[in-house]
Protein backbone atom coordinates (compact mmCIF):
# COMPACT_ATOMS: atom_id res chain seq x y z
CA UNK A 1 0.00 0.00 0.00
CA UNK A 2 1.48 3.38 -1.06
CA UNK A 3 0.97 6.62 0.90
CA UNK A 4 -0.48 9.48 -1.00
CA UNK A 5 0.98 12.97 -0.82
CA UNK A 6 -1.99 14.22 1.15
CA UNK A 7 -1.45 11.46 3.76
CA UNK A 8 2.19 12.33 4.18
CA UNK A 9 1.31 15.98 4.51
CA UNK A 10 -1.27 15.14 7.22
CA UNK A 11 1.26 13.14 9.22
CA UNK A 12 3.80 15.98 9.06
CA UNK A 13 1.19 18.46 10.26
CA UNK A 14 0.25 16.17 13.20
CA UNK A 15 3.91 15.77 14.22
CA UNK A 16 4.48 19.51 14.07
CA UNK A 17 1.41 20.14 16.19
CA UNK A 18 2.53 17.58 18.78
CA UNK A 19 6.00 19.13 18.96
CA UNK A 20 4.52 22.57 19.29
CA UNK A 21 2.16 21.36 22.02
CA UNK A 22 5.03 19.81 24.00
CA UNK A 23 7.12 22.95 23.68
CA UNK A 24 4.17 25.06 24.72
CA UNK A 25 3.55 22.85 27.78
CA UNK A 26 7.14 22.97 29.02
CA UNK A 27 7.41 26.73 28.35
CA UNK A 28 4.22 27.31 30.33
CA UNK A 29 5.55 25.18 33.24
CA UNK A 30 8.87 27.06 33.34
CA UNK A 31 7.02 30.42 33.32
CA UNK A 32 4.91 29.14 36.20
CA UNK A 33 8.09 28.09 38.12
CA UNK A 34 9.70 31.47 37.49
CA UNK A 35 6.62 33.37 38.76
CA UNK A 36 6.52 31.16 41.87
CA UNK A 37 10.21 31.82 42.62
CA UNK A 38 9.78 35.56 42.04
CA UNK A 39 6.85 35.60 44.49
CA UNK A 40 9.00 33.77 47.12
CA UNK A 41 11.85 36.23 46.48
CA UNK A 42 9.56 39.25 46.87
CA UNK A 43 8.03 37.81 50.05
CA UNK A 44 11.49 37.16 51.49
CA UNK A 45 12.76 40.63 50.59
CA UNK A 46 9.66 42.14 52.22
CA UNK A 47 10.80 40.93 55.66
CA UNK A 48 11.57 44.02 57.77
CA UNK A 49 15.22 43.22 58.47
CA UNK A 50 16.41 46.64 57.29
CA UNK A 51 13.97 48.34 59.69
CA UNK A 52 15.18 46.15 62.55
CA UNK A 53 18.80 47.03 61.80
CA UNK A 54 17.93 50.71 61.61
CA UNK A 55 16.20 50.52 65.01
CA UNK A 56 19.23 48.83 66.59
CA UNK A 57 21.57 51.35 64.98
CA UNK A 58 19.79 54.17 66.83
CA UNK A 59 19.85 52.37 70.23
CA UNK A 60 23.39 53.50 71.17
CA UNK A 61 24.63 49.90 71.69
CA UNK A 62 27.95 48.92 73.23
CA UNK A 63 30.08 45.96 74.23
CA UNK A 64 28.87 42.44 73.42
CA UNK A 65 25.55 43.72 72.12
CA UNK A 66 27.21 46.09 69.67
CA UNK A 67 29.49 43.30 68.43
CA UNK A 68 26.50 41.07 67.92
CA UNK A 69 24.72 43.87 66.01
CA UNK A 70 27.73 44.41 63.75
CA UNK A 71 27.90 40.64 63.03
CA UNK A 72 24.25 40.61 62.01
CA UNK A 73 24.75 43.68 59.78
CA UNK A 74 27.62 41.92 57.99
CA UNK A 75 25.40 38.86 57.44
CA UNK A 76 22.63 40.99 55.97
CA UNK A 77 25.04 42.79 53.65
CA UNK A 78 26.35 39.45 52.39
CA UNK A 79 22.82 38.26 51.66
CA UNK A 80 21.76 41.47 49.88
CA UNK A 81 24.97 42.05 47.93
CA UNK A 82 25.51 38.48 46.73
CA UNK A 83 22.67 36.02 47.25
CA UNK A 84 19.84 38.35 46.23
CA UNK A 85 21.87 39.27 43.11
CA UNK A 86 22.48 35.61 42.27
CA UNK A 87 18.78 34.81 42.63
CA UNK A 88 17.80 37.72 40.39
CA UNK A 89 20.41 36.81 37.80
CA UNK A 90 19.27 33.16 37.68
CA UNK A 91 15.64 34.17 37.24
CA UNK A 92 16.44 36.69 34.43
CA UNK A 93 18.61 34.07 32.72
CA UNK A 94 15.81 31.50 32.82
CA UNK A 95 13.39 34.00 31.20
CA UNK A 96 15.86 34.72 28.41
CA UNK A 97 16.41 31.01 27.72
CA UNK A 98 12.66 30.55 27.49
CA UNK A 99 12.35 33.35 24.93
CA UNK A 100 15.10 31.64 22.96
CA UNK A 101 13.17 28.34 23.28
CA UNK A 102 16.18 26.77 25.04
CA UNK A 103 14.10 24.72 27.47
CA UNK A 104 17.03 22.69 28.90
CA UNK A 105 19.06 25.72 29.94
CA UNK A 106 15.90 27.42 31.19
CA UNK A 107 15.20 24.38 33.43
CA UNK A 108 18.80 24.42 34.71
CA UNK A 109 18.61 28.13 35.53
CA UNK A 110 15.28 27.62 37.39
CA UNK A 111 16.81 24.78 39.42
CA UNK A 112 19.82 26.95 40.34
CA UNK A 113 17.57 29.84 41.36
CA UNK A 114 15.47 27.50 43.57
CA UNK A 115 18.54 26.12 45.38
CA UNK A 116 19.92 29.62 46.10
CA UNK A 117 16.49 30.80 47.18
CA UNK A 118 15.97 27.83 49.55
CA UNK A 119 19.30 28.51 51.24
CA UNK A 120 18.75 32.26 51.39
CA UNK A 121 15.25 31.90 52.89
CA UNK A 122 16.69 29.89 55.79
CA UNK A 123 19.41 32.49 56.38
CA UNK A 124 16.97 35.42 56.18
CA UNK A 125 14.51 33.80 58.60
CA UNK A 126 17.29 32.98 61.08
CA UNK A 127 18.61 36.56 60.81
CA UNK A 128 15.12 37.91 61.39
CA UNK A 129 14.68 35.75 64.49
CA UNK A 130 18.07 36.83 65.87
CA UNK A 131 17.31 40.51 65.28
CA UNK A 132 13.86 40.11 66.87
CA UNK A 133 15.46 38.44 69.88
CA UNK A 134 18.14 41.13 70.13
CA UNK A 135 15.51 43.87 69.99
CA UNK A 136 13.50 42.16 72.76
CA UNK A 137 16.48 41.55 75.09
CA UNK A 138 16.18 44.89 76.84
CA UNK A 139 12.46 44.47 77.55
CA UNK A 140 12.94 40.85 78.72
CA UNK A 141 15.86 41.94 80.91
CA UNK A 142 13.75 44.59 82.59
CA UNK A 143 11.01 42.06 83.38
CA UNK A 144 13.49 39.51 84.75
CA UNK A 145 15.25 42.25 86.75
CA UNK A 146 12.01 43.20 88.46
CA UNK A 147 11.30 39.57 89.39
CA UNK A 148 14.82 39.04 90.72
CA UNK A 149 14.69 42.29 92.71
CA UNK A 150 11.50 41.08 94.35
CA UNK A 151 13.11 37.74 95.26
CA UNK A 152 16.21 39.60 96.49
CA UNK A 153 14.16 41.86 98.77
CA UNK A 154 12.33 38.82 100.19
CA UNK A 155 15.64 37.03 100.93
CA UNK A 156 17.15 40.20 102.43
CA UNK A 157 14.15 40.67 104.76
CA UNK A 158 14.40 37.05 105.83
CA UNK A 159 18.07 37.46 106.73
CA UNK A 160 17.46 40.72 108.56
CA UNK A 161 14.36 39.65 110.47
CA UNK A 162 15.30 36.00 111.24
CA UNK A 163 19.01 36.29 111.82
CA UNK A 164 18.75 34.14 114.95
CA UNK A 165 17.59 31.14 112.85
CA UNK A 166 20.75 31.28 110.73
CA UNK A 167 23.19 31.37 113.62
CA UNK A 168 26.89 31.78 112.70
CA UNK A 169 25.99 31.54 108.98
CA UNK A 170 24.53 35.06 109.08
CA UNK A 171 27.87 36.63 108.13
CA UNK A 172 28.16 34.46 105.02
CA UNK A 173 24.55 35.19 104.08
CA UNK A 174 25.12 38.95 104.43
CA UNK A 175 28.14 38.63 102.13
CA UNK A 176 25.98 36.84 99.59
CA UNK A 177 23.50 39.69 99.78
CA UNK A 178 26.33 42.17 99.15
CA UNK A 179 27.48 40.14 96.12
CA UNK A 180 23.96 40.24 94.75
CA UNK A 181 23.74 44.00 95.25
CA UNK A 182 27.03 44.40 93.40
CA UNK A 183 25.76 42.28 90.50
CA UNK A 184 22.54 44.32 90.31
CA UNK A 185 24.71 47.43 90.06
CA UNK A 186 26.71 45.85 87.21
CA UNK A 187 23.48 44.95 85.47
CA UNK A 188 22.32 48.58 85.62
CA UNK A 189 25.66 49.75 84.23
CA UNK A 190 25.45 47.31 81.27
CA UNK A 191 21.89 48.37 80.56
CA UNK A 192 22.73 52.11 80.74
CA UNK A 193 25.67 51.62 78.37
CA UNK A 194 23.48 49.71 75.89
CA UNK A 195 25.16 46.30 76.33
CA UNK A 196 21.94 44.33 76.80
CA UNK A 197 23.54 40.91 76.15
CA UNK A 198 26.06 41.42 78.92
CA UNK A 199 23.17 42.58 81.08
CA UNK A 200 21.33 39.35 80.18
CA UNK A 201 24.36 37.24 81.21
CA UNK A 202 24.56 39.15 84.47
CA UNK A 203 20.89 38.40 85.14
CA UNK A 204 21.67 34.69 84.58
CA UNK A 205 24.42 34.96 87.21
CA UNK A 206 22.10 36.80 89.61
CA UNK A 207 19.35 34.20 89.17
CA UNK A 208 21.74 31.32 89.80
CA UNK A 209 23.14 33.02 92.92
CA UNK A 210 19.62 33.89 94.07
CA UNK A 211 18.44 30.29 93.70
CA UNK A 212 21.42 29.07 95.72
CA UNK A 213 20.79 31.69 98.42
CA UNK A 214 17.09 30.79 98.65
CA UNK A 215 17.98 27.11 98.97
CA UNK A 216 20.50 27.93 101.69
CA UNK A 217 17.98 30.12 103.56
CA UNK A 218 15.47 27.23 103.47
CA UNK A 219 17.90 24.50 104.56
CA UNK A 220 20.11 26.16 107.18
CA UNK A 221 17.50 26.42 109.98
CA UNK A 222 16.46 22.78 109.44
CA UNK A 223 20.08 21.61 109.46
CA UNK A 224 20.90 23.53 112.64
CA UNK A 225 17.73 22.20 114.25
CA UNK A 226 18.57 18.61 113.23
CA UNK A 227 22.08 18.88 114.63
CA UNK A 228 20.93 20.37 117.92
CA UNK A 229 17.64 18.60 118.59
CA UNK A 230 18.36 15.25 116.92
CA UNK A 231 22.04 14.44 116.79
CA UNK A 232 23.41 16.30 119.83
CA UNK A 233 20.43 15.23 121.96
CA UNK A 234 21.09 11.65 120.82
CA UNK A 235 24.76 11.98 121.82
CA UNK A 236 23.73 13.20 125.27
CA UNK A 237 21.34 10.28 125.54
CA UNK A 238 24.10 7.89 124.50
CA UNK A 239 26.48 9.28 127.13
CA UNK A 240 23.85 8.94 129.84
CA UNK A 241 22.80 5.47 128.70
CA UNK A 242 26.38 4.27 128.49
CA UNK A 243 27.09 5.52 132.03
CA UNK A 244 24.02 3.72 133.38
CA UNK A 245 25.15 0.52 131.65
CA UNK A 246 28.61 0.81 133.24
CA UNK A 247 26.97 1.18 136.62
CA UNK A 248 24.95 -1.98 135.82
CA UNK A 249 28.21 -3.90 135.16
CA UNK A 250 27.97 -4.02 131.37
CA UNK A 251 31.22 -4.54 129.44
CA UNK A 252 32.21 -3.63 125.88
CA UNK A 253 34.91 -5.20 123.74
CA UNK A 254 37.28 -3.36 121.38
CA UNK A 255 35.28 -0.13 121.46
CA UNK A 256 35.55 3.03 123.57
CA UNK A 257 32.06 4.48 123.54
CA UNK A 258 32.97 7.92 125.02
CA UNK A 259 35.68 8.36 122.39
CA UNK A 260 33.22 7.38 119.67
CA UNK A 261 30.74 9.96 120.98
CA UNK A 262 33.46 12.65 121.06
CA UNK A 263 34.42 11.86 117.46
CA UNK A 264 30.81 12.16 116.34
CA UNK A 265 30.52 15.52 118.18
CA UNK A 266 33.62 16.70 116.34
CA UNK A 267 31.99 15.75 113.03
CA UNK A 268 28.91 17.76 114.00
CA UNK A 269 31.10 20.75 114.90
CA UNK A 270 32.72 20.51 111.47
CA UNK A 271 29.25 20.32 109.92
CA UNK A 272 28.30 23.55 111.75
CA UNK A 273 31.40 25.21 110.34
CA UNK A 274 30.48 24.09 106.83
CA UNK A 275 26.97 25.46 107.34
CA UNK A 276 28.46 28.74 108.54
CA UNK A 277 30.41 28.89 105.27
CA UNK A 278 27.23 27.93 103.38
CA UNK A 279 28.86 24.70 102.13
CA UNK A 280 25.70 22.70 102.65
CA UNK A 281 26.73 19.68 100.55
CA UNK A 282 29.80 19.06 102.72
CA UNK A 283 27.74 19.71 105.85
CA UNK A 284 25.12 17.17 104.69
CA UNK A 285 27.85 14.56 104.14
CA UNK A 286 29.17 15.04 107.67
CA UNK A 287 25.67 14.93 109.14
CA UNK A 288 24.80 11.72 107.30
CA UNK A 289 28.00 10.10 108.56
CA UNK A 290 27.21 11.21 112.12
CA UNK A 291 23.70 9.82 111.77
CA UNK A 292 25.01 6.41 110.71
CA UNK A 293 27.53 6.29 113.56
CA UNK A 294 24.92 7.38 116.13
CA UNK A 295 22.61 4.59 114.96
CA UNK A 296 25.53 2.17 115.14
CA UNK A 297 26.21 3.13 118.77
CA UNK A 298 22.52 2.77 119.64
CA UNK A 299 22.55 -0.67 118.01
CA UNK A 300 25.63 -1.59 120.06
CA UNK A 301 24.11 -0.56 123.39
CA UNK A 302 20.67 -2.00 122.59
CA UNK A 303 22.18 -5.30 121.45
CA UNK A 304 24.02 -5.59 124.80
CA UNK A 305 20.78 -4.91 126.71
CA UNK A 306 18.85 -7.45 124.61
CA UNK A 307 21.71 -9.95 124.96
CA UNK A 308 21.65 -9.61 128.76
CA UNK A 309 17.91 -10.33 128.78
CA UNK A 310 18.53 -13.40 126.65
CA UNK A 311 21.38 -14.56 128.88
CA UNK A 312 19.41 -14.09 132.11
CA UNK A 313 16.51 -16.01 130.60
CA UNK A 314 18.53 -18.89 129.10
CA UNK A 315 21.40 -19.53 131.54
CA UNK A 316 19.26 -21.51 133.98
CA UNK A 317 17.55 -23.33 131.11
CA UNK A 318 20.92 -24.28 129.66
CA UNK A 319 22.09 -25.47 133.11
CA UNK A 320 19.03 -27.71 133.34
CA UNK A 321 19.60 -28.91 129.80
CA UNK A 322 23.18 -29.91 130.65
CA UNK A 323 22.02 -31.81 133.74
CA UNK A 324 19.42 -33.61 131.69
CA UNK A 325 21.95 -34.54 128.98
CA UNK A 326 24.43 -35.76 131.63
CA UNK A 327 21.72 -37.88 133.25
CA UNK A 328 20.60 -39.26 129.90
CA UNK A 329 24.19 -40.10 129.07
CA UNK A 330 24.60 -41.95 132.37
CA UNK A 331 21.41 -43.88 131.61
CA UNK A 332 22.62 -44.60 128.06
CA UNK A 333 25.88 -45.99 129.46
CA UNK A 334 24.00 -48.26 131.88
CA UNK A 335 21.63 -49.36 129.12
CA UNK A 336 24.47 -50.14 126.70
CA UNK A 337 26.26 -52.14 129.37
CA UNK A 338 23.06 -54.05 130.21
CA UNK A 339 22.19 -54.76 126.57
CA UNK A 340 25.76 -55.79 125.80
CA UNK A 341 25.41 -58.65 128.32
CA UNK A 342 22.60 -60.18 126.25
CA UNK A 343 23.38 -59.04 122.71
CA UNK A 344 26.43 -58.83 120.51
CA UNK A 345 26.69 -55.14 119.45
CA UNK A 346 28.15 -54.19 116.09
CA UNK A 347 28.09 -50.35 116.11
CA UNK A 348 30.66 -49.59 118.83
CA UNK A 349 27.91 -48.43 121.17
CA UNK A 350 30.26 -48.37 124.18
CA UNK A 351 32.68 -46.14 122.25
CA UNK A 352 29.76 -43.92 121.25
CA UNK A 353 28.80 -43.43 124.88
CA UNK A 354 32.40 -42.61 125.76
CA UNK A 355 32.63 -40.12 122.91
CA UNK A 356 29.38 -38.44 123.99
CA UNK A 357 30.69 -38.30 127.57
CA UNK A 358 33.82 -36.46 126.36
CA UNK A 359 31.75 -34.04 124.29
CA UNK A 360 29.46 -33.30 127.24
CA UNK A 361 32.46 -32.61 129.48
CA UNK A 362 34.00 -30.19 126.97
CA UNK A 363 30.75 -28.27 126.40
CA UNK A 364 29.96 -28.22 130.14
CA UNK A 365 33.38 -26.66 130.81
CA UNK A 366 32.52 -23.91 128.32
CA UNK A 367 29.31 -23.27 130.22
CA UNK A 368 31.17 -23.08 133.55
CA UNK A 369 33.60 -20.56 132.02
CA UNK A 370 30.84 -18.27 130.83
CA UNK A 371 29.04 -18.64 134.17
CA UNK A 372 32.24 -17.48 135.87
CA UNK A 373 32.40 -14.43 133.57
CA UNK A 374 28.79 -13.57 134.44
CA UNK A 375 29.29 -14.01 138.17
CA UNK A 376 32.49 -11.94 138.15
CA UNK A 377 30.78 -9.20 136.08
CA UNK A 378 33.22 -9.58 133.20
CA UNK A 379 30.59 -10.71 130.72
CA UNK A 380 30.19 -9.18 127.31
CA UNK A 381 26.60 -10.28 126.86
CA UNK A 382 26.54 -10.34 123.07
CA UNK A 383 29.44 -12.81 123.15
CA UNK A 384 27.81 -14.80 125.95
CA UNK A 385 24.57 -14.93 123.96
CA UNK A 386 26.41 -16.34 120.95
CA UNK A 387 28.13 -18.99 123.10
CA UNK A 388 24.83 -19.97 124.76
CA UNK A 389 23.10 -20.43 121.40
CA UNK A 390 25.96 -22.64 120.19
CA UNK A 391 25.88 -24.68 123.41
CA UNK A 392 22.11 -25.11 123.18
CA UNK A 393 22.44 -26.37 119.64
CA UNK A 394 25.33 -28.66 120.59
CA UNK A 395 23.48 -30.22 123.54
CA UNK A 396 20.39 -30.69 121.35
CA UNK A 397 22.57 -32.65 118.93
CA UNK A 398 24.05 -34.76 121.77
CA UNK A 399 20.57 -35.41 123.16
CA UNK A 400 19.41 -36.55 119.72
CA UNK A 401 22.37 -38.94 119.42
CA UNK A 402 21.62 -40.34 122.89
CA UNK A 403 17.97 -40.85 122.05
CA UNK A 404 18.75 -42.66 118.80
CA UNK A 405 21.36 -44.83 120.55
CA UNK A 406 18.92 -45.92 123.26
CA UNK A 407 16.11 -46.44 120.73
CA UNK A 408 18.35 -48.70 118.63
CA UNK A 409 19.29 -50.70 121.72
CA UNK A 410 15.66 -50.99 122.84
CA UNK A 411 14.77 -52.15 119.37
CA UNK A 412 16.97 -55.25 119.84
CA UNK A 413 14.53 -56.71 122.39
CA UNK A 414 11.57 -56.02 120.14
CA UNK A 415 13.32 -57.64 117.21
CA UNK A 416 14.23 -60.68 119.34
CA UNK A 417 10.63 -61.15 120.45
CA UNK A 418 9.43 -60.87 116.89
CA UNK A 419 11.90 -63.53 115.70
CA UNK A 420 10.91 -65.86 118.56
CA UNK A 421 7.25 -65.42 117.69
CA UNK A 422 8.02 -66.12 114.05
CA UNK A 423 10.01 -69.23 115.00
CA UNK A 424 6.87 -70.79 116.46
CA UNK A 425 5.06 -70.01 113.23
CA UNK A 426 7.88 -71.51 111.16
CA UNK A 427 7.67 -74.76 113.14
CA UNK A 428 3.88 -74.77 112.79
CA UNK A 429 4.13 -74.19 109.03
CA UNK A 430 6.61 -77.05 108.69
CA UNK A 431 4.31 -79.43 110.61
CA UNK A 432 1.37 -78.36 108.45
CA UNK A 433 3.38 -79.07 105.30
CA UNK A 434 4.26 -82.53 106.63
CA UNK A 435 0.64 -83.30 107.53
CA UNK A 436 -0.53 -82.05 104.16
CA UNK A 437 1.81 -84.40 102.30
CA UNK A 438 0.84 -87.34 104.55
CA UNK A 439 -2.84 -86.57 103.97
CA UNK A 440 -2.61 -87.41 100.27
CA UNK A 441 -0.80 -90.76 100.87
CA UNK A 442 1.61 -90.23 98.03
CA UNK A 443 3.66 -93.31 97.10
CA UNK A 444 6.85 -91.38 97.81
CA UNK A 445 8.79 -88.10 97.43
CA UNK A 446 11.86 -87.17 95.43
CA UNK A 447 15.34 -86.70 96.91
CA UNK A 448 15.19 -83.00 95.98
CA UNK A 449 12.03 -82.54 98.03
CA UNK A 450 13.54 -84.32 101.06
CA UNK A 451 16.67 -82.16 100.73
CA UNK A 452 14.59 -78.95 100.79
CA UNK A 453 12.47 -80.25 103.69
CA UNK A 454 15.51 -81.16 105.81
CA UNK A 455 17.19 -77.86 104.92
CA UNK A 456 14.23 -75.96 106.37
CA UNK A 457 14.22 -78.28 109.39
CA UNK A 458 17.92 -77.64 110.03
CA UNK A 459 17.47 -73.88 109.66
CA UNK A 460 14.63 -73.86 112.21
CA UNK A 461 16.80 -75.80 114.60
CA UNK A 462 19.77 -73.47 113.95
CA UNK A 463 17.60 -70.38 114.54
CA UNK A 464 16.35 -71.88 117.81
CA UNK A 465 19.90 -72.51 118.99
CA UNK A 466 20.99 -68.97 118.10
CA UNK A 467 18.10 -67.53 120.09
CA UNK A 468 19.00 -69.66 123.12
CA UNK A 469 22.58 -68.41 123.39
CA UNK A 470 23.67 -66.29 126.38
CA UNK A 471 24.60 -63.38 124.10
CA UNK A 472 22.75 -63.40 120.83
CA UNK A 473 23.71 -61.76 117.56
CA UNK A 474 20.57 -60.16 116.12
CA UNK A 475 22.23 -59.48 112.77
CA UNK A 476 23.09 -63.18 112.40
CA UNK A 477 19.67 -64.27 113.68
CA UNK A 478 17.80 -61.97 111.28
CA UNK A 479 19.92 -63.20 108.40
CA UNK A 480 19.10 -66.82 109.31
CA UNK A 481 15.42 -65.95 109.71
CA UNK A 482 15.38 -64.24 106.31
CA UNK A 483 16.89 -67.32 104.64
CA UNK A 484 14.49 -69.56 106.54
CA UNK A 485 11.46 -67.60 105.33
CA UNK A 486 12.68 -67.83 101.75
CA UNK A 487 13.32 -71.58 101.91
CA UNK A 488 10.04 -72.20 103.75
CA UNK A 489 8.15 -70.35 101.01
CA UNK A 490 9.98 -72.43 98.41
CA UNK A 491 9.07 -75.65 100.29
CA UNK A 492 5.42 -74.64 100.47
CA UNK A 493 5.36 -73.87 96.75
CA UNK A 494 7.15 -77.14 95.92
CA UNK A 495 4.74 -79.13 98.13
CA UNK A 496 1.75 -77.52 96.46
CA UNK A 497 3.15 -78.26 93.00
CA UNK A 498 3.85 -81.95 93.89
CA UNK A 499 0.35 -82.48 95.33
CA UNK A 500 -1.32 -80.74 92.37
CA UNK A 501 0.76 -82.76 89.88
CA UNK A 502 0.08 -86.06 91.70
CA UNK A 503 -3.65 -85.50 91.98
CA UNK A 504 -3.97 -84.28 88.39
CA UNK A 505 -2.04 -87.33 87.18
CA UNK A 506 -4.51 -89.64 88.89
CA UNK A 507 -7.47 -87.65 87.51
CA UNK A 508 -5.99 -87.67 84.02
CA UNK A 509 -5.39 -91.45 84.18
CA UNK A 510 -8.98 -92.03 85.33
CA UNK A 511 -10.30 -89.89 82.50
CA UNK A 512 -7.98 -91.63 79.97
CA UNK A 513 -8.98 -95.19 80.89
CA UNK A 514 -12.03 -94.95 78.63
CA UNK A 515 -9.72 -94.56 75.62
CA UNK A 516 -6.97 -97.12 76.43
CA UNK A 517 -8.56 -100.05 74.63
CA UNK A 518 -9.38 -98.03 71.52
CA UNK A 519 -6.01 -96.28 71.33
CA UNK A 520 -2.89 -98.38 71.96
CA UNK A 521 -0.79 -95.21 72.40
CA UNK A 522 -3.08 -94.14 75.21
CA UNK A 523 -2.55 -97.48 76.97
CA UNK A 524 1.21 -96.97 76.64
CA UNK A 525 0.98 -93.43 78.01
CA UNK A 526 -1.03 -94.62 81.03
CA UNK A 527 1.57 -97.28 81.81
CA UNK A 528 4.45 -94.76 81.56
CA UNK A 529 2.65 -92.28 83.77
CA UNK A 530 1.85 -94.92 86.36
CA UNK A 531 5.46 -96.06 86.41
CA UNK A 532 6.75 -92.50 86.97
CA UNK A 533 4.03 -91.95 89.60
CA UNK A 534 4.47 -95.14 91.67
CA UNK A 535 8.11 -96.02 91.12
CA UNK A 536 10.10 -92.86 90.65
CA UNK A 537 7.75 -90.28 92.28
CA UNK A 538 8.21 -87.99 89.28
CA UNK A 539 4.68 -86.61 89.36
CA UNK A 540 5.21 -83.58 87.12
CA UNK A 541 6.72 -85.74 84.34
CA UNK A 542 3.99 -88.34 84.65
CA UNK A 543 1.35 -85.60 84.38
CA UNK A 544 2.98 -84.18 81.28
CA UNK A 545 2.97 -87.59 79.51
CA UNK A 546 -0.64 -88.52 80.25
CA UNK A 547 -1.93 -84.97 79.56
CA UNK A 548 -0.21 -84.87 76.20
CA UNK A 549 -1.63 -88.29 75.17
CA UNK A 550 -5.13 -87.38 76.36
CA UNK A 551 -5.13 -84.15 74.36
CA UNK A 552 -4.46 -86.14 71.16
CA UNK A 553 -7.64 -88.20 71.51
CA UNK A 554 -9.77 -85.68 73.45
CA UNK A 555 -8.72 -82.09 72.86
CA UNK A 556 -10.90 -80.61 75.63
CA UNK A 557 -10.25 -83.45 78.07
CA UNK A 558 -7.21 -82.03 79.93
CA UNK A 559 -8.94 -78.69 80.35
CA UNK A 560 -12.05 -80.29 81.80
CA UNK A 561 -9.98 -82.44 84.18
CA UNK A 562 -8.01 -79.41 85.46
CA UNK A 563 -11.19 -77.36 85.91
CA UNK A 564 -12.85 -80.16 87.87
CA UNK A 565 -9.76 -80.64 90.07
CA UNK A 566 -9.39 -76.97 90.94
CA UNK A 567 -13.08 -76.66 91.72
CA UNK A 568 -12.82 -79.58 94.16
CA UNK A 569 -9.63 -78.10 95.62
CA UNK A 570 -11.29 -74.74 96.14
CA UNK A 571 -14.21 -76.47 97.87
CA UNK A 572 -11.82 -78.28 100.19
CA UNK A 573 -10.07 -75.04 101.10
CA UNK A 574 -13.29 -73.30 102.06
Amino acid sequence: MQLRFTDILFIIVVIVLVIYGVIYYFKTQRNKDIRELEERKDKMMAISIADQLYTLKNMNLSGQTKRRYESLVATWQTITNFQFTEIESALVGSEQFLEQMNLVKAQKAVHQAREILDETEVQVNELHEQLTELLSVDEANQERNEQLLERYNTARKSIMNQSFDYGPAIETLEKNIQYLELNFTKYNEYTTNGDHLEAQDMLDTIESDMTSLEEILEKIPNMYDKIKNDYEDSLADLREGYQRMLESRYNFENINVPEEIDEIQEQLNNAKQEIKNADLADAKTLMDKADREINSLYDLLESEVAAKEFVNKNVSQLRDQIKKVEENNRYAGIEVDRIAQSYILHNSELDQVKELTDQIRIEANKFRDLSTEINEHNAIYTKIESVIKKLQKRFDEIDDKQRKLVENLSDLTVREKEIKSNLDLYELDLRNIKRKVEKYHLPGLSEDYYAKFYQVTDEIESLSKQLNRVRIDMSEIEHTAEQLETHLDQLETLTEDIIDSAMLTEYMIQHSNRFRYDYPEMDQAIKEAQYLFHREFRYQEGLAIIEKALRRVDQDGPTQVRRMYHQEKQTRIY
